[in-house]
């Protein structure tokens, strides 16, 4: 029985995760001269959101700087006229030709993917290049390739794939931002070949190139039964979406290497927001990084009370007939 107690005590592995403190790394890392560096270099730089962040930051952790006149410099420069007529010339852009790095442009980019418009440019950009002899983007072609498949999917289950969709197109931003790491690339490239086969799609489409062919190659090469371990990626980096925007999480991929660090990203993003790219730049990747807690449940407590006993009770047995 003793045996077995402490075997139920090693077999516990019941931890949750905590971040580190936050507010004491920048405290002793980040100085008011830190902040006002980077909050003045986005204002001179016009990226006025990216300030906001910075001083959403110094506010949020207590640091001592002169607010009202960086936000009556932001509110001089960032005027709603300029804002509107830039964030319409970016939307468009990045609906158009599918690369951006602004906000409003890859926003533009991930609704041309919605109207699958995005998509059948893309993979038909990639096929151009194929055609040529050129080097093939085999991510960018899995992704739009998907893209089209999931597109026809999520109408037919009424939205349910929509946060999937969505994950695979700014998966596809990040990657022809050059955002995704050698290695992130590489475990997405081995999913992405088994779910979409480009041989196939070649053949299909070398005699008819039409849209509407480029559309139905593409739903015929797409295997959605491969499509499972990049779904539980897409879906995270939805979530990442939803709690940041759109572009800080086609900035953020930048940093992720392993599913770890997009599970750890996702977690950090949940609890920190928008503040999460200004807290990965001013202190790197290891913000984002947890520390697994061992929890004290019953379930250990009693099996440590159950040890304690069953060792005094060995102990009562076995000693008597030592001296005897």
């Amino acid at each position: 029985m003793f045996g077995l107690s402490l075997f139920s005590v090693i077999q516990y592995w019941n931890y949750e995760e905590t971040f580190v403190d936050i507010s004491k790394q920048l405290h002793l890392n980040v100085s008011n001269k830190d902040l006002r560096r980077e909050i003045e270099t986005a204002i001179d730089a016009s990226r006025f959101d990216d300030a906001r962040m910075y001083l959403d930051i110094a506010k949020s952790y207590q640091y001592q700087l002169n607010y009202q006149h960086y936000y009556s410099e932001i509110d001089a420069k960032d005027t709603q006229l300029n804002r509107v007529s830039t964030q319409i010339s970016n939307f468009t852009s990045g609906f158009i030709e599918g690369e951006s790095t602004n906000l409003a442009g890859i926003a533009g980019s991930v609704s041309a993917d919605f109207t699958v418009v995005g998509d059948v440019r893309d993979l038909y950009h990639e096929y151009q290049k194929y055609e040529k002899g050129d080097d093939v983007n085999e991510l960018i072609v899995a992704l739009s390739g998907a893209g089209i498949g999931l597109t026809a999917m999520t109408i037919g289950s009424l939205g349910s794939l929509a946060p999937v969709k969505a994950g695979t197109s700014i998966l596809k931003t990040a990657t022809k931002t050059q955002k995704i790491t050698l290695r992130f690339q590489r475990y997405l490239l081995k999913h992405g070949r088994r779910m979409f086969d480009w041989a196939f799609f070649t053949r299909a489409i070398k005699n008819n190139k039409t849209l509407s062919n480029i559309r139905v190659a593409a739903k015929q090469a797409y295997h959605p039964e491969a499509m499972d371990p990049l779904k539980v990626i897409a879906k995270q980096i939805n979530n990442i979406r939803k709690s940041t925007s759109t572009a800080d999480t086609v900035h953020l991929l930048k940093y992720v290497e392993t599913t770890d660090d997009l599970r750890y990203l996702e977690k950090a993003t949940v609890k920190y927001g928008s503040k999460t790219k200004g807290l990965i730049k001013l202190l790197g990747k290891g913000a984002i990084r947890t520390i697994r807690v061992l929890k004290k449940t019953a379930e250990l407590s009693f099996s440590l009370l159950f040890s304690v006993i069953s060792a005094l009770s060995s102990l009562f047995l076995l000693i008597p007939r030592y001296f005897l």
